[in-house]
């Protein structure tokens, strides 16, 4: 990669060309100075007062998404507010004050600070992307403590493409539409909520380009790919009328994929094919309808568990039900906490591992926390009398797992009706198959379960023994490993033998380029995001299942796996030229 080219992840996809603008933000400066103990009720009050105009603040900010874009977008900013009234907080704040006998600028900063660094020390990205919320709120006390102007997109005149060292949601949510042609952060992944805030407004973006801030200057023309990930410094005239005509394609492209939404999926030779969505959040669900997916196949649960407090029955019921309601009566599967607990903020100190991705995780964090698993049972068997549901566990590794998982949702289902609570009785439940003694065992595992979901981002990084985001071997992280073709052979023939439905979640099933290969192994139901689902609709409608079947046994008979992927991007890339495929 050249000094004149960024790279970093897509956020939001789309091709923009125009002026680089730098935004800083608010320029905030901690005082911090010890106050006299005359001082102290008058420091208080002035939390107090900074408090509540923030809170108003963010009040604001959730109308003004939820009249432009929809309540769920809207309900994003609920954590801010929840934190604002946190109890905790608040009192550390004051005994700060009180105790210390700090200002209240320096008692929040320090709070801050403590917060985040103890979800740095955490290693999933989801988590991790938690610390931006906490800083806008941060920013914001701060500024309303001084009573500094807080510098919004909202005022930009001209249109721009932003670049920032990392943009909070609400300074995502405040954009001028009209005038941020697009943005890039040095910080940032797909998973956090200004990206997905990005995704919803549909201004493509590009996250996590580590130093680009520090190569661009005000001015700067700079073409965003945000299709391949790309960022270009003061382009050539060629390169200029090279993006304007992929632009142009890119618009009759998707003018003509958004088409897709209204179209079945089905193959050239007749077979339906269910396309799902994954959600990370009920915030993303209206996303994933506009792309016509058939339901959701893999609703992650692990955002309820994120917060300084366990949540309770209900606030679990209410927030699976806004997704079931949006979805009725389509189906929705429900995945339980598939977190280790060093993630779960409540129980982090409880659990401090050498090696957490081998250790107490996903179903075997459950089953060390019955109490807070026969919660979240209760609460999605509720959930269930309101839509289509399905339950599924994650991480199942053996047969004696998913008996006793079960035998304690029998457990569940019993408190309920002792209770008179309506629930689905014949609830399908399922698991992920995503570590190599699952796989190996899916015919064994087929006698237990209603239906199975293979998710790859995991059983690959098992089975290669591969850290995927690791810099020095995420390289060998490869979905048309022979090893891997052969395993997922395998699921689909055992599933179809002990006739139990059977779905892939992970993120190939939403890359065009694998979408013949996984029909050719077997897979009728898959499950993405929505960033390329009409592409994937589109390719299902172009081809026949005997043609992927014979790119599967061709792909399967290949000795190098260096081999099976140059075949594949060859076939692929003369196949459907016109794709923007990844």
């Amino acid at each position: 990669m050249s000094d004149r080219v960024l790279s970093g992840i897509v956020a939001s996809p789309g091709i923009r060309i125009g002026k680089a603008f730098i935004y800083k933000g608010a320029k905030i400066v901690i005082p911090k100075y010890i106050i006299e103990e005359s001082e102290v009720e008058t420091e208080i009050a002035r939390f107090y007062s900074a408090r509540e105009k923030t809170k108003n603040e963010i009040t604001a900010i959730q109308a003004q998404m939820a009249q432009n874009l929809s309540e769920d977008m809207a309900d994003i900013f609920e954590s801010h507010i929840m934190a604002l009234d946190d109890p905790v907080v608040q009192q550390k704040t004051i005994d700060a004050i009180k105790k210390q006998h700090k200002n209240v600028e320096w008692a929040i900063n320090d709070l801050s600070l403590e917060l985040i660094a103890s979800l740095e020390s955490i290693e999933d990205e989801y988590i991790r992307e938690r610390i931006i919320d906490i800083s806008d709120i941060h920013k914001r006390l701060i500024s309303n403590l001084q009573k500094i102007e807080y510098q919004s997109l909202a005022d930009l005149k001209d249109e721009v493409i932003v670049f920032a060292q990392d943009l909070t949601p609400s300074d995502t949510a405040l954009m001028n539409r009209e005038n941020v042609l697009a943005f890039v952060t040095d910080k940032g992944g797909r998973t956090s909520h200004t990206a997905i805030l990005a995704r919803a407004l549909e201004i493509p973006a590009i996250v996590g380009s580590v130093h680009g801030t520090s190569n661009i200057k005000n001015g700067d023309i700079v073409i965003v790919d945000s299709i391949h990930g790309n960022v270009i410094i003061n382009p050539t005239n060629e390169e200029i009328a090279e993006y304007i005509k992929y632009q142009e394609d890119l618009l009759i492209m998707e003018l003509e994929l958004s088409k897709m939404n209204r179209l079945p999926a089905v193959t050239g030779d007749g077979t339906k094919i269910e396309i799902l969505g994954n959600i990370e959040l009920p915030e993303e669900t209206q996303v994933i309808q506009d792309h016509g997916a058939e339901g959701i196949g893999l609703f992650r649960s692990e955002f309820l568990f994120m917060d300084k407090y366990l949540p309770d029955e209900d606030k679990q019921v209410a927030a699976y039900k806004a997704v079931i309601d949006n979805f009725s009566p389509l189906p929705v599967t429900i995945r339980t906490i598939d977190v280790g607990g060093d993630k779960v903020y409540a129980l982090s100190d409880q659990y401090k591992e050498r090696n957490p991705f081998l250790g107490c995780r996903a179903i075997r964090f459950s089953f060390a926390n019955i109490p807070l698993f026969k919660t979240q049972l209760r609460a999605i068997l509720r959930a269930s009398a309101f839509g289509k549901v399905k339950l599924m566990f994650p991480m199942i590794s053996t047969s004696d797992e998913i008996c006793r998982a079960k035998e304690l949702l029998d457990e569940v289902k019993e408190t309920l009706r002792k209770d008179g609570i309506a629930f689905d009785e014949k609830i399908p439940v399922g698991i992920m198959i995503e570590v190599p003694s699952a796989a190996l065992n899916a015919d064994i595992l087929a006698h237990h379960v209603d239906f199975f979901s293979i998710g790859t981002n995991d059983l690959i990084q098992y089975m290669l023994a591969v850290d995927r985001i690791g810099e020095k071997v995420a390289y060998l992280y490869n979905p048309v490993d022979l090893s891997v073709l052969r395993i997922l052979k395998h699921v689909s023939e055992a599933a179809k033998e002990h006739n139990i439905p059977f779905s892939i979640c992970g993120e190939i099933a939403g890359e065009p380029r694998y979408t013949m290969m996984l029909l050719g192994l077997g897979f009728r139901t898959l499950s993405m995001s929505s960033a390329y689902m009409f592409q994937v609709k589109q390719i299902v409608r172009l081809v026949t299942i005997a043609e992927c079947e014979e790119l599967a046994r061709k792909l399967l008979s290949f000795e190098r796996t260096s081999e099976a992927d140059s075949y594949l991007h060859s076939m692929i890339k003369e196949k459907f030229p016109f794709l923007s495929l990844q």
